[in-house]
């Protein structure tokens, strides 16, 4: 009960970020969008100042008074130094690179600032990920990695992003939360397995594999054997004066290798996904040219790194 109530109650404060939030790929904090409030050491300072303000009301001690002025008006200036610590701050989001499946994600977040401002022990992070430090004291822009975990294979949005800081006593804890309109590809998991049930191909550049003693196109002459069938002697080679030959025909297979939906009869589609993804990260490694079949989708067979990428890709956005 308890956690259905704290899951709902999460998802309704997703919703009131969502609609208070809008999505945009730069933003800059400011005074509507940045939240303060003391942290549990902030609190027990209070308590403090309280308790001596107390007990120089009860002595009539005018030190204790100028004491007890002095530790709320510290504690003024930390809201206000906290606080000026985010504001003004300007964040965009920046081009993150592909993962696999359950790996952490890394988007790619660029801190900057104006002139006459400086940022001191930043921290970024989303939802349930790592926490990123940062700061702007000399450079005038940084770019981070912000991570968290791709838990699903296609087009991964990054959740809200939370800027985080406690500088400059820790007796305030200053945040706010935006939206950088970032995405990621996830491409599936890899699955291991043995490959040794696939036809490799040719290991050269050729298109095609040679299989001799075959019926179909002519390959070349030999010499005679004796049992081999009179109606493949070269015959006019031999009316010529030449020695008994016989014609050698060979039939030709196609050396490149297509990885087919088919070839994993019996699994689910992530589980599919998940091999066809060790298929080309395994051939990839080759010069053996490769393609792809999956259901409305084929893309013949090639080699490269471009090619590789370009069937990743089909894989994570199989189906979204």
């Amino acid at each position: 009960m308890a956690f259905s109530i704290r899951a709902s109650w999460r998802e309704n404060y997703k919703q009131w970020l969502a609609a208070r939030i809008p999505a945009q790929n730069r933003s800059t904090l400011h005074r509507r969008n940045i939240y303060i409030l003391p942290t549990a050491n902030g609190m027990m300072y209070l308590f403090a100042a309280g308790l001596v303000f107390v007990a120089a009301i009860n002595y009539a001690v005018s030190l204790a008074f100028g004491l007890a002025f002095l530790m709320v008006s510290v504690f003024i200036l930390a809201i206000l130094h906290t606080f000026n610590n985010l504001n003004q701050l300007i964040l965009l989001g920046k081009f993150s690179p592909a993962v696999y499946c359950e790996e952490q994600a890394a988007f790619k977040v660029e801190l900057s600032r104006l002139p006459a401002k400086k940022h001191e022990a930043i921290e970024l992070s989303f939802e349930q990920g790592l926490v990123t430090h940062a700061d702007l004291i000399d450079q005038d822009r940084v770019v981070v990695d912000v991570f968290v975990k791709a838990d699903r294979r296609g087009e991964f949005r990054a959740p809200f992003l939370r800027i985080t800081t406690y500088f400059p006593l820790g007796l305030c804890r200053a945040w706010s939360f935006v939206d950088l309109d970032m995405y990621c590809l996830v491409y599936p998991k890899p699955v291991v397995f043995s490959m040794n049930q696939f036809n490799t191909g040719s290991s050269g550049n050729d298109d095609s594999a040679i299989i001799k003693d075959g019926s179909e196109d002519y390959y070349g002459l030999r010499e005679y054997v004796p049992g081999d069938s009179l109606r493949q002697v070269a015959w006019k080679n031999l009316a010529r004066g030449q020695s008994m030959h016989v014609k050698q025909l060979v039939d030709y297979v196609d050396s490149k290798i297509w990885l087919d939906w088919d070839m994993f009869y019996g699994f689910s589609t992530e589980e599919r996904l998940s091999r066809l993804c060790y298929c080309v990260l395994k051939l990839s490694k080759s010069n053996n040219a490769f393609g792809l079949k999956l259901p409305g989708v084929e893309i013949a067979p090639d080699t490269g790194p471009d090619h590789k990428i370009k069937l990743l890709r089909t894989l994570a956005l199989f189906g979204g």
